[in-house]
Parts: structure tokens; C-alpha cells; sequence
């Protein structure tokens, strides 16, 4: 498979993509009926030629996760002999889903990563060095790799290793480009600071960033992203994605958001009620994956919070953008008669150098108000720093208890990611982890 980025739709007018992008959808629902026993009953009394306008397309039902897992094999559209890979969920919001991969599926990932990565400006004459995980089917480490391959660079699959072990590639292996967590690789820029090693004299330029947020709702850098552009040097970029949208939404170099691929993704953002939002308005990202073989879905609601920014990216691409995940819906916390997203704690915290870890733990009590306490490993002596920055820049005052990184980690259980929330208010009384 060659790489030809001339054949996205990104530069595109607003009304060539729109007209495509309907012409798609129709052959999409018409490929769901066809193929998928869960959707040819659903979408009983809808026809695509019924689909006369984007409009009619949004007024269709959504999918949601629960319905996924509870009706996975009718959801399934390929032929057993048409599975080539299977990945799965990460499972931190409930049971990992099974997604199975046709070879046109895996060509589909590779085309899209390698458009994402084309837009940060990476080419076949960088070296690319993956710092996440390759395991428990993991979908966006595999995802990576075949773009970054598609894309012509020599592409190194290090995977998660102990911080000596990264240290000690990176000097062998002199990658321009990683793929990393951001608080993986603060920590090991910190970690070569103490050894004299200074990381910003390394091998690294562009640095893509992700499973965590790298920037604010006012897309400036928040404190996390400042703190590795600084230490490495290098550009940072930030890359959404999950399995179920089976696409990522990556930052080009103009750093304006994450780009849909049009030719991919139908994006949406809706409210609680599933009204489609507006640009700039917070609600939660509807994703309809194009072209998907094995496990198409039609309006899946992802749990993701983000807004939309439609207007065109100085970059001259005309595809719509989304802006950095400030939760999930289920994590919006209630808290004494106001809400506030997690981003806004997590990035008041991110930005204290005291604080080596932390999780927040959300409680209800049957009240309109949750109960929400902040575990940090840090010092007694520096908690009032803590309270008083998290009222100042969050408008919040949270109970904070000193814990230490390892019980923080427990608490984590076995999730692949460094977990920001623990979510108890779930009424079964078990625990939801969340990034």
C-alpha cells in the first residue's frame, strides 16, 4: 500500500467535503444494512436513499457502548475468514470490547495514522521510536506503528520499559520523532536531569503525545505540555483516539486542534439530550467510522467530552477539528450547587511541582452533590499550596490527602494508563476507573 495524502478530502472546500461526506453516510447505513444483523433491524424503516441532507442523518439513534457489549456478535459484519487482527477496548469504563479487524481495516488505520502523523510535519526521513504499550491487544500502539510504516520512516516499536531501558535507546537508536504518554515522558526527562544528562540536547524534534491531555480549553498548552516542550526541546503534539472510532484526531503543526479525517470520520458533538452542538460548545463526541469492515457502528457515543471548531485550520486544511478532552460524561462532578470537568483539576494540578502523583476519588451520598476527595503523594507542608491554587484556578476546595506513589498506583488496579479518577458513584458499588 502506497501513502498518498493527495487522496484526503481535507483540502477540500467546506462544501465538496459536505457533499461527500453525505454521499458517504448513505453508503455507510446502506453497508450497515447489508451487513450487520444488529443494524439491519435497528435501521428497519430507514432507507439511505432516505438520507437526503446531513441533517436527516443526525436525527438517526445513537449507539452506545452498553448496547455494543450487550449485542457484540450481531454487531460484527465481516465473515470469520475476513478477520485478520483482533483488538480490544482498554476496558477502563467496563469490560473490554472485542473489535475484530479485516485487512482493509488494518489499511484503513495505517492510511489514516499516516495522514495524522503528515500533518505534524513527520516524513520517511524521521525515525520514530513508540513508547506504549504493545500488549493485551492494544489498539493504538498497532495503529501507530503501520502509520509511521506506511508513512516511510523506521519506525522502532520500544514499547513501555523501565526508564534506564528508554534512556539507553534513545541513545542508540537516536529517534527524531516519539510517541509517548506525556507523564511517562516528563518522568523520564526528570529521571535524565538527575543523571547531568540534559534530554533537550537529545535526538528527539516532534514529540506526539498521547492518553492524556496536552493542552486547556483555550487550546494554549496547560502544564503538563509546557513542562515536556521545555524539558525535551521539541515540538509537542497531541493525538486522540479510541478503538470503537477506529480513526485518531491528531494535531497538524498550526496546533489548532485535532483533525477528523472527513473521508474516515462523521463527527459529531451533542449534549445530554443528544442535540447536536455548535462550535465551541462542550458536549460529547458522536463518531460514525467510514469504511470500517469488521465492527462498523453508526453515531456511537464515545463517553468523551471535547467541542468542535469548524473553521478553516491555518494549515489550509478545511476538515472540522476537535479540541482536548476535558472527561468523560459520566466523570462531570456535581459538586455544592456548580459542575466542573476533571481537566480543569487535572491541569490545576499538573501544574504543582510538589505533587509527584495523584487521583481524585468521587463518592456519592445520595445527594444532589458528590463527595470528591484528592489523593496526592506530596508533603504535609506543601497541601495549603495545593488548596489554595486549586480554589485560585479551579474554584474548587476539594479535601486533600497526603497518600504516596505506590498506594496512588494501587488504587489504579490494573488499568494500562496512568488513571486520573477513581469513580465510585457507580451504584453497583464497584469502582470505574478513568483517565
Amino acid at each position: 500500500m502506497n501513502f498518498r495524502p493527495e487522496l484526503s478530502w481535507e483540502f477540500l472546500s467546506l462544501d465538496q467535503i459536505e457533499a461527500r461526506t453525505l454521499r458517504a453516510l448513505r453508503n455507510h447505513v446502506k453497508y450497515l444494512k447489508e451487513s450487520s444483523a444488529y443494524y439491519k433491524n435497528a435501521l428497519w424503516d430507514v432507507s439511505a436513499d432516505d438520507i437526503k441532507s446531513i441533517g436527516d442523518f443526525e436525527r438517526l439513534k445513537f449507539t452506545t457502548t452498553q448496547t455494543v457489549a450487550d449485542n457484540l456478535p450481531k454487531f460484527i459484519a465481516a465473515d470469520r475468514t475476513q478477520i485478520v487482527e483482533t483488538v480490544t477496548t482498554n476496558g477502563s469504563s467496563g469490560n473490554p470490547l472485542i473489535f475484530p479487524l479485516t485487512a482493509n481495516d488494518l489499511d484503513r488505520l495505517a492510511f489514516n495514522e499516516a495522514l495524522s502523523f503528515h500533518g505534524a510535519g513527520i516524513c520517511n526521513e524521521d525515525a520514530a521510536q513508540i513508547m506504549i504499550s504493545f500488549d493485551r491487544h492494544c489498539f493504538a500502539s498497532m495503529a501507530y506503528y503501520r502509520g509511521l510504516a506506511l508513512l516511510g520512516c523506521n519506525t522502532m516499536r520500544t514499547g513501555v520499559l523501565a526508564l534506564d531501558e528508554q534512556r539507553f535507546y534513545i541513545d542508540q537508536l537516536k529517534p527524531s520523532v516519539v510517541v509517548a504518554v506525556p507523564s511517562f515522558l516528563k518522568k523520564l526527562a526528570l529521571d535524565l536531569q538527575k543523571k547531568q544528562i540534559d534530554p533537550a540536547i537529545s535526538s528527539i524534534r516532534k514529540i506526539i503525545c498521547t492518553g492524556e491531555s496536552l493542552r486547556d480549553c483555550e487550546m494554549e498548552l496547560n502544564a503538563i505540555g509546557k513542562s515536556i516542550q521545555e524539558l525535551w526541546g521539541a515540538e509537542v503534539y497531541s493525538s486522540y483516539s479510541s478503538t470503537e472510532a477506529s480513526v485518531s484526531y491528531c494535531e497538524c503543526e498550526a496546533c489548532q486542534g485535532g483533525h477528523a479525517h472527513p473521508e474516515l470520520v462523521y463527527t459529531e458533538i451533542v449534549d445530554e439530550r443528544g442535540n447536536v452542538l455548535p462550535d465551541g460548545k462542550a458536549g460529547e463526541l458522536v463518531v460514525t467510522p467510514l469504511g470500517v469492515e469488521g465492527l462498523p457502528l453508526l453515531r456511537y457515543r464515545t463517553g468523551d467530552i471535547t467541542f468542535k471548531i469548524t473553521s478553516p485550520c491555518s494549515c489550509g486544511r478545511n476538515s472540522l477539528r476537535i479540541g482536548p478532552i476535558l472527561g468523560r460524561a459520566c466523570q462531570l462532578i456535581k459538586y455544592r450547587g456548580g459542575t466542573v470537568y476533571p481537566l480543569i483539576i487535572t491541569n490545576a494540578l499538573d501544574a504543582i511541582e510538589e505533587i509527584n502523583d495523584y487521583i481524585l476519588v468521587i463518592e456519592s451520598d445520595n445527594s444532589s452533590s458528590d463527595q470528591v476527595a484528592i489523593h496526592i503523594a506530596t508533603t504535609p507542608a506543601s497541601v495549603e499550596k495545593i488548596a489554595n491554587h486549586l480554589r485560585e484556578v479551579a474554584g474548587v476546595n476539594f479535601p486533600i490527602l497526603v497518600s504516596n506513589v505506590p498506594t496512588i498506583q494501587s488504587m489504579r488496579g490494573s488499568s494500562r494508563e496512568k488513571t486520573r479518577i477513581l469513580d465510585w458513584r457507580k451504584k453497583s458499588g464497584t469502582a470505574e476507573v478513568l483517565q
